[in-house]
């Protein structure tokens, strides 16, 4: 039997676990920016998402260019359908697993502004629509659970004054707890909030690897650390079988880190002043959730994707530096490990085969 509810207030959030002039130098340097957190790095969670949903912060479609003035508008799209079990690297038997699918996407709507070449403030809204199908193990059968919901808002900053083509810079902010953690019918790995504040951290790099700028790399780096906690009524009693208990969760920290080439000479093209396709390796590493809220022996994950991408973009008006970009990647597994340990009839994670990722921005 198959049942379907629907709650417009809280959210879902993807975790499946448990119910749920170019030298060698340089591009050393990028590689080491993207890939240092990995090798010892302390930090936390993405946007609420044991299915790691920060990963969409880093890779092609955000960062600064050179020629960035002023402020910018920016939305969003990101969507992912976990449906795949895994235990540890391998793909295992979806039996093993209550979750049966996890289905969401991301609309975020940003705003940027550079006060100089040195400094710069973003924000971003995140809004999601997610579905759970799940395995209740009572008498409602398998049942999809519907979530709707703002996601947490995310404040920085960034600081582009090391070099006067802004080639490199910094970021830091706060993920603050305004998304809903508390969806009836999803644990706490599955919500759309984390109800934590996370500090944000990151930095990227990109430069030349002909001298004709035609082709160019670029590395950005993205962690979050949570460093405050909301605990939360369970009301289905998932983790105890008693309803009602508070709860504590804290989700893993996580990084993100992306390597990437792009062909920048390719001008006037189907009515576009400049497309630019890139080609980039993704890597993340998400820690074991903790609190009596969570599910540790199923949560926590390293993941490795490629991801071709192109960008579009449109001179609306040169003399005032309007300028539309459209930008889009599929990213694809190509690694996976998940941890994963039978915890009360639940083995393993779901993923996504694939993600996909839309970004449209207006500078102005």
């Amino acid at each position: 039997m198959t049942i379907t509810f629907n709650t417009f207030a809280p959210r879902a959030r993807a975790g499946a676990a448990r119910r749920r002039s170019a030298s060698l130098r340089h591009v050393a340097a990028a590689l080491l920016l993207a890939f240092a957190p990995l090798l010892g790095f302390t930090t936390t969670a993405a946007r609420a998402c044991a299915c790691g949903c920060s990963v969409f912060d880093v890779g092609g479609g955000l960062l600064p260019q050179e020629d960035d003035h002023g402020g910018r508008v920016f939305f969003q799209y990101w969507s992912q359908d976990q449906t795949r079990n895994y235990i540890g690297s391998s793909r295992a038997p979806s039996n093993l697993l209550s979750d049966k699918e996890i289905k969401t996407t991301w609309y975020s709507a940003g705003f940027s502004y550079n006060f100089n070449r040195d400094w710069g403030v973003m924000a971003l809204v995140p809004y999601s629509n997610r579905s759970l199908t799940t395995d209740t193990g009572g008498p409602l059968g398998v049942a999809t659970f519907d979530s709707r919901s703002f996601g947490d808002l995310e404040i920085m900053a960034m600081y582009t004054g090391f070099f006067n083509d802004m080639s490199t810079g910094v970021i830091f902010g706060l993920k603050l707890p305004t998304g809903a953690y508390n969806s009836p019918g999803l644990d706490r790995d599955n919500q759309i909030g984390t109800g934590s504040t996370d500090l944000i951290v990151g930095g990227f790099h990109r430069g030349l690897l002909s001298g004709d700028n035609a082709w160019q790399y670029y590395s950005n780096v993205t962690a979050r650390i949570p460093f405050l906690y909301k605990s939360a009524v369970d009301p289905q009693g998932f983790f105890d079988g008693n309803a009602g208990v508070v709860q504590s969760y804290r989700p893993g920290y996580q990084v993100d880190g992306a390597v990437g080439i792009i062909y920048n000479n390719w001008y006037h093209v189907l009515g576009f002043d400049k497309i630019t396709p890139l080609a980039q390796i993704i890597v993340s590493h998400r820690d074991h959730d903790t609190g009596t809220g969570s599910d540790p022996l199923n949560s926590g994950f390293d993941r490795v994707m490629v991801s071709p991408g192109i960008e579009f973009t449109k001179v609306l008006d040169e003399a005032n530096h309007r300028v539309f970009k459209f930008y889009v990647d599929v990213e694809v597994p190509i690694y996976y490990r998940a941890n994963a340990a039978n915890n009360q009839g639940n083995d393993g994670q779901l993923v996504a085969p694939y993600l996909l990722k839309m970004v449209s921005s207006y500078n102005f």
